[in-house]
């Protein structure tokens, strides 16, 4: 780690979650992301079978950060959410805006039992598929999302829209709460990540 007096900040590394029904497009988000390609015949979970995670980096505020992406496979969530939000720094919900379903229990089977384990971290709601005829009330989803003081984007990993800012926000996101969390423990930002952190009033 270098010294926060040298003006270079610290590589660093965060792991990304990706949650929601089989076939949402969670792994065709990452594809796209990670590969700049879209998949019809897409093969779920594209995460190393050794560490569970597909690794790639991306540049932020001047700082270069490594990311792990990880996607959750067909699971009860309130079963497995205590154990993937131990290795997990943020979380992206992802639903399928292209179908007619209800979308705040949706939202709240997977955002409430991670709200109830971690208040801080950072989460955005994904509605893939923004390519195909939208089916839901997005101005509701939004509102709704608001309401719990979470980000909501569409996106569509066919296209590409979207696809990119949707992980660099998650990624600001986490920097941001990573920023607060050492500040309330330490007062003051003492490492190298002081170059981001200035960033923000912090």
């Amino acid at each position: 780690m270098q010294s926060p007096n040298s003006g270079r900040v610290t590589n660093l590394e965060f792991k990304i979650l990706l949650v929601g029904e089989e076939g949402v497009g969670k792994t065709s988000l990452i594809r796209r992301f990670i590969e700049n390609r879209f998949d019809e015949n897409s093969i779920p979970n594209l995460a190393s079978p050794e560490s569970g995670y597909i690794t790639t980096q991306l540049n932020l505020f001047g700082a270069p950060i490594k990311l792990q992406i990880q996607d959750v496979e067909q699971v009860i969530w309130e079963d497995v959410v205590s154990y993937y939000l131990v290795d997990n720094d943020g979380i992206l919900i992802i639903f399928d805006a292209s179908a007619k379903m209800k979308i705040r229990p949706y939202i709240d089977y997977w955002f409430q039992p991670i709200r109830q384990i971690n208040s801080d971290i950072p989460v955005v709601v994904i509605g893939n598929k923004s390519d195909l005829t939208v089916k839901v009330n997005i101005k509701k989803i939004a509102q709704y999302c608001s309401k719990l003081g979470i980000n909501f984007i569409q996106t569509s990993a066919k296209t590409g829209d979207n696809v990119g800012y949707a992980f660099k926000l998650l990624t600001s996101e986490i920097v941001k709460a990573k920023a607060a969390a050492k500040k309330a423990a330490e007062g003051k930002r003492a490492d190298g990540l002081s170059n981001i952190f200035t960033r923000y009033d912090l």
